[in-house]
């Protein structure tokens, strides 16, 4: 199990699905197979026979990943009683030798890891081994302790805070004040450091002498990269950019990031000098021209169109959704080649011959005149983030055990969509009604009566609404239930 990869699409499956007792299942799984210094393997063997097979260090993401998780599953669940749960550490010679803690004994061990890896004098974590794009290994190891990946620091804010409101919503509200004050620390770091020229960069390098140098950045000189895609999209889903600050970027994607297959990497792929080393490891030797270095990995595209609802772009959130989805996907991707249609693909791979002809030719991703392949069909998180996305965000339907939350991102084109499904335990038809907006629900009705509702935060646009689940019960009939959603 690749520990990032199995808390992300599995998890978002399941929590899409409502079901809470195989993500608690998955939770204990991973949770064990944390090591007592506190952070995870990039990825570790799932049958007993094979516990010792396992890497001896990991990306500097990685101990972020499980904690995020678990705080998804209280959220959805209310299981406070799980941060109880003893559960050993991971040792090499079986659970009986390890050592044992609760499961948020197992958490403060991982917070411990993300403080001590902070870049000195600021809050904002360090590169270790990488990030998510596995092809941006540094080089020097020098760049380890004095790199920063914004998207990283994205995903810090993000797990900080989604735990700190996980613990206060299971009573835990005590525990929640020190991650409540590393969270804020760190989004004054990101706005102070990472946003030169008010476009987000994708790398600072903090030099020992002082300087800070951008990578991935109009004004870097080193890379050759102009913009990167993830820390961008990631910095507006978890609301760390102003709204005028948001809107800016979202045009950057459109003007330099958005091919026609989709979202993109970066605005050109790393240069390749033959497989010479000189920043980063596999981005410069991969002669294969693909996933992550061909720059349009379907994951991360997903999560433009996440960035792109919570914005409430229901028609950009709608494109991507459909050039995500195999089919009928050369009705929106002109130039796609024939693929299988019943299987997510991990990439849309521009059919250049070689990693040459490629950096020479990428203007053609964008004016029309390079076909795509489909990429890895059997692979990655992408699958189970897509019905999350599809489920949650374009239908709106976001369940945990104590409320619903209703928060649809629709185009016009799908005024008066239907779907038939179940809230409360009941089964339920959902009519929607599609405004100007098409995000943030004006009105709810259930039954032709009014349905109250407390309405959800969000920075950029009308929040989605929060009906508590007993409120449904006591409303719902047996049969023949119609909840009528108006956007707008």
């Amino acid at each position: 199990w690749g520990t990032r990869d199995v808390t992300q699409g599995p998890v978002e499956l399941l929590l899409g699905l409502g079901m809470h007792e195989p993500m608690r299942d998955l939770l204990r799984r991973v949770f064990i197979q944390q090591n007592p210094d506190g952070d995870w393997p990039q990825w570790f063997m799932f049958f007993p026979r094979d516990r010792g097979i396992r890497p001896d260090d990991s990306h500097g993401d990685i101990v972020y990943w499980p904690v995020l998780a678990l705080a998804q599953y209280l959220l959805a669940s209310d299981d406070g009683a799980f941060l109880d749960v003893e559960l050993p550490f991971f040792h090499p010679d079986g659970d009986d030798k390890a050592e044992k803690t609760t499961v948020y004994g197992h958490v403060e061990r991982a917070l411990q890891v993300i403080e001590r890896r902070h870049i000195a004098g600021t809050s904002l974590a360090a590169y270790g081994h990488g990030d998510w794009n596995d092809a941006l290994q540094p080089v020097d190891p020098v760049m380890r302790e004095r790199l920063c990946s914004s998207w990283t620091v994205t995903l810090q804010v993000q797990t900080l805070e989604t735990l700190a409101k996980a613990l206060r919503h299971v009573g835990r509200s005590q525990l929640a004040l020190p991650l409540d004050a590393l969270a804020q620390a760190t989004r004054a770091d990101f706005q102070r450091l990472l946003l030169p020229d008010g476009t987000l960069a994708g790398f600072a390098w903090f030099h020992e002498d002082g300087r800070v140098e951008y990578l991935a950045h109009p004004s870097d000189r080193t890379t050759g990269l102009g913009y990167s895609l993830l820390p961008m999209i990631h910095a507006i889903i978890n609301e760390l950019l102003t709204p005028e600050h948001a809107a800016h970027h979202a045009a950057v994607i459109r003007e330099q990031l958005l091919a026609r297959d989709g979202a993109r990497l970066f605005d050109k792929p790393p240069v390749y000098r033959g497989g010479v080393q000189k920043i980063f490891q596999r981005a410069e030797t991969s002669t294969f021209f693909g996933r992550e270095i061909g720059l349009m990995y379907t994951h991360a595209h997903l999560r433009f169109a996440e960035a792109m609802a919570r914005r409430g772009d229901a028609e950009a959130f709608w494109l991507a959704i459909r050039k995500a989805v195999p089919i009928g996907l050369r009705d929106v991707v002109s130039g796609a080649r024939l693929r299988q249609s019943n299987c997510y693909t991990s990439s849309s791979d521009p059919a250049f011959p070689d990693r040459y002809e490629a950096q020479e030719r990428y203007r053609e991703v964008y004016d029309g005149t390079i076909p795509f392949e489909g990429g890895w069909r059997v692979y990655s998180s992408g699958a189970g983030i897509a019905f999350r996305l599809i489920h949650e965000r374009l239908f709106g339907l976001r369940r945990a055990r104590s409320f619903v939350v209703i928060d649809p991102v629709l185009p016009r084109g799908l005024d008066g969509l239907a779907l038939e499904t179940e809230l409360a335990g009941r089964p339920v038809r959902v009519e929607y009604a599609v405004g100007a907006r098409g995000a943030g629900p004006s009105s709810l009705t259930l039954n032709g009566a009014d349905l109250p509702f407390a309405r959800e935060a969000n920075a950029y646009r009308s929040g989605g609404a929060i009906v508590a689940t007993d409120v449904l019960r006591e409303r719902l009939a047996a049969s023949g239930n119609v909840l009528r959603v108006v956007l707008g």
